[in-house]
């Protein structure tokens, strides 16, 4: 798993190598997975947003065009200062996930919270703690919507990485849905998780 350094090298050709490496886990139906997350938001012109693990700003990117306010949270200089030539007038902060949401945000009252291929970084018991900490953040109507490499079941997870052994990461946490839909029932009023493609999902919290 790359730490920060690694994704502030990779961060000048990560769209690029996106793009050509779509196919196949990890990233198998990537672009279809942020258009799924794009489809699920609502009133785009005037949402306010935080992406967590923002990148390059791939996934908010167009959200940001359609004129809602972005701000977004990245552990890589490097992947923050892509994300702002594309979108100079949002607001980011350099934080690790691993150390919680910053305290700058508590009181700014989010109407989406989303994020992509960000959470696997961190360990199941702090994805939780995340999914507590988010929740505090958003608006009364509002959702967090998180896609990554997921799965529906154990079962579908140990497949594929039975089928793709030699790329397996190891390293990385990857969340499946019936092992935590019940913990996030406890959170949330409403939780919806759809598998996107073979080794992707998106979980919808309300």
């Amino acid at each position: 798993m790359l730490d920060s350094k690694g994704f502030d090298i990779w961060s000048e050709k990560y769209d690029s190598s996106i793009s050509k490496n779509s196919y196949g886990y990890p990233f198998e139906g990537y672009y279809n997975v942020l258009n799924f997350v794009y489809d699920n938001i609502d009133n785009k012109t005037s949402s306010k947003i935080l992406d967590i693990g923002v990148g390059t700003g791939l996934l908010s990117n167009k959200l940001y065009d359609d004129g809602a306010q972005i701000w977004g949270i990245d552990f890589s200089q490097g992947m923050i200062e892509q994300a702002h030539n594309k979108m100079p007038s949002a607001q980011f902060i350099l934080q690790d996930l691993n150390n919680g949401i910053p305290s700058v945000l508590k009181d700014k009252g989010f109407d989406y919270i989303i994020s992509s291929y960000a959470i696997h970084h961190i360990n199941d018991d702090k994805k939780l703690e995340l999914f507590k900490s988010l929740k505090s953040l958003l608006n009364s109507n509002g959702k967090v919507i998180i896609a990554d490499v997921a799965f529906k079941t154990s079962d579908d997870l140990n497949q594929c990485k039975r089928i793709n052994e030699k790329k397996w990461d190891n390293e990385e946490f990857y969340f499946v849905y019936n092992e935590i839909s019940e913990t996030l029932a406890h959170i949330f009023c409403k939780v919806n998780y759809t598998q996107v493609s073979s080794c992707a999902g998106v979980l919808i919290l309300e």
